[in-house]
């Protein structure tokens, strides 16, 4: 003879939150954290680069000397400007000139250096910006725009090797950054104040005559642009979009 089954014993369970916000927020379902020695690991403090066996390229990225923010260096907060821009108009004799953008372009290069301190030439802010170009002599600068003008990308050439063979005293490594920092900023810039309605980026002439559809349209449409370019260009370098 079997014995009845017996009923198991309903026990009463919070029904699940249908919000997942709610279920996030539910006590019933956190765990327990234990503290103490046997549940915490105890990590001394670095002292010096790691043994050989455990040498890798970017542990020390992450350990070492703190750069930036300075210590004992009181941090003062500027709230309200992040954002806001330059006004359109300046002090300057001709705001919107080329004399203006590389005196306010200082201006805030100056005053990054000072903020950082130490760190503006350990994170290598001085390789980077028109200051490049001081390391290039002037007749070195005309050279590079040659090579560039004579190997352009656009026909799938490639003034890097060309570069790297005129320059024997620039690396690669800074003939990239001249390229990117000096040449390429000084191209939008010639573009922009001729009144250009699209800045090129190929590094072909801007004042050759077009050799295809899509060119002749542009070319077309920097030339009408070219009526108001005085307006184009104050509101480009004053900063109004």
């Amino acid at each position: 003879m079997q014995k009845p089954k017996q009923p198991k014993p309903q026990v009463l369970e919070k029904p699940l939150p249908t919000k997942w916000v709610d279920y996030i927020r539910d006590d019933r379902l956190r765990l327990a954290i234990p503290v103490g020695p046997r549940f915490q690991a105890d990590i001394p403090d670095w002292t010096g680069p790691p043994p050989s066996s455990h040498n890798e390229s970017s542990t020390s990225r992450w350990l070492g000397t703190q750069v930036w923010p300075i210590k004992d260096r009181s941090q003062d907060s500027k709230a309200g400007l992040i954002g806001k821009g330059r006004p359109d108009f300046c002090q300057c004799l001709s705001p919107g000139s080329i004399e203006c953008v590389k005196r306010h372009v200082n201006e805030k290069r100056i005053q990054l250096q000072f903020d950082l301190g130490p760190a503006f030439m350990r994170w290598k802010f001085d390789e980077m910006g028109q200051d490049v170009s001081k390391l290039w002599s002037l007749e070195e600068q005309k050279k590079f725009d040659f090579l560039v003008k004579t190997n352009p990308i656009s026909q799938g050439k490639s003034f890097l090797k060309p570069a790297v063979e005129s320059f024997s005293s620039q690396s690669k490594e800074t003939i990239v950054g001249y390229y990117l920092n000096v040449y390429i900023p000084r191209r939008f810039s010639i573009q922009t104040r001729a009144g250009f309605r699209t800045v090129d980026t190929d590094d072909d002439e801007s004042g050759e005559a077009p050799n295809s559809n899509s060119s002749r349209k542009r070319y077309r449409a920097d030339i009408v642009s070219l009526s108001g370019s005085k307006y184009a260009r104050t509101r480009y370098l004053t900063g109004r979009r």
